[in-house]
């Protein structure tokens, strides 16, 4: 079996957590890491047995197969859209980007690309996401029609000049974070968002950083939609879901993403997750088997593209007050 190649852009808490997923993959090595800060790549890099490198450049020169874009989503288009086109598999991190023409300009390139693209929505290849979805498509619960998703925490400290809590960079947790929900609940019903409205609240942590959005489907199913980045430190970050049918009700929640955190004086973080992850290393290697299969992706740059657009669609009805209409909706 042929050894994959891969590159790492961005060596920050999430190109950490892709490196040891691609380390516990069969028939991947790691060998080259860029990052904008050289000692952040420096560790990474040294950490997964590869060579630090200088941009996207130093990557594109490593005779790479696979390069993870693990940059602030900004950068997605630029990145992802130039490795498409040198011929390479991109996993390229959630959201898919920042604006909607941004995610236009990658799912084109990805419609054009040899390579496959992957949108790296790891929510739905948590273990008990990927259960309730089994549970769904079983019948069990019979016609969905009441979703909740929640996801709150404080606000993330993981951000490279803390960029994260620049609502024009981010997007806040509405886009940020809530892209995780807005993406699995289609994936689980099958269905697209046709209206959210959307109520936001600024605090301490930033504008609109609690926020509460209330989406229908086409199916006609309703969700609640619920993201923070308000609560307490000493909280830490908390799931709860709950999906209610025609024939039953299925519900879990839980507390944190990771089982622990190392955190190093000279600022290096080690992730310890008896779980396996949560779901990181599942999606990893889905992508990989797509990558030696050619295909097809197991996240198309479609499904990253909605739910973006519903994303930026809470986001604007927080800003106007207004319940958008996402069947016609653009934003101005």
């Amino acid at each position: 079996m042929h050894e994959l190649r891969v590159g790492i852009l961005g060596a920050g808490l999430i190109g950490s957590v892709h490196a040891a997923a691609y380390a516990a993959t069969p028939g991947v090595k790691v060998v080259a890491v860029a990052d904008p800060v050289a000692a952040k790549a420096a560790r990474l890099a040294t950490s997964a047995g590869a060579a630090a490198v200088t941009g996207l450049d130093g990557l594109l020169d490593r005779g790479l197969d696979i390069v993870s874009i693990c940059t602030p989503s900004t950068s997605h288009a630029a990145a992802t859209v130039r490795a498409l086109g040198a011929g390479l598999h991109v996993l390229c991190e959630k959201p898919i980007a920042r604006s909607l023409p941004d995610a236009r300009l990658i799912v084109d390139a990805a419609a054009r690309a040899p390579g496959i693209l992957m949108i790296a929505h790891v929510t739905r290849f948590e273990p008990d996401h990927r259960q309730a979805k089994l549970v769904v498509e079983s019948g069990q619960l019979g016609q969905v029609q009441m979703m909740t998703h929640s996801l709150t925490t404080s606000l993330p400290g993981w951000s490279e000049g803390g960029w994260i809590s620049e609502i024009e960079l981010s997007g806040g947790p509405l886009v940020d974070l809530a892209v995780h929900s807005f993406d699995y609940l289609s994936w689980l019903t099958g269905s697209q968002p046709v209206r959210v409205h959307a109520v936001g609240r600024d605090t301490g942590a930033g504008a609109s950083t609690y926020a509460i959005a209330h989406v229908r489907y086409a199916s006609g199913a309703l969700a609640l939609v619920e993201t923070s980045w308000a609560h307490p430190v000493s909280q830490g970050f908390k799931l709860s879901a709950e999906f209610v049918g025609t024939d039953g009700r299925l519900s879990w929640d839980y507390d944190h993403i990771a089982g622990g955190f190392l955190h190093r004086v000279e600022g290096g973080t080690v992730r310890f997750d008896p779980l396996g992850d949560n779901g990181y290393r599942a999606e990893v290697q889905s992508f990989v088997e797509a990558v030696r299969s050619t295909g097809p992706t197991p996240v198309p740059a479609e499904d990253g593209l909605a739910a973006l657009r519903t994303s930026l669609a809470a986001l604007e009805s927080v800003r106007t007050g207004t319940t958008i209409d996402l069947t016609t909706w653009e934003l101005p």
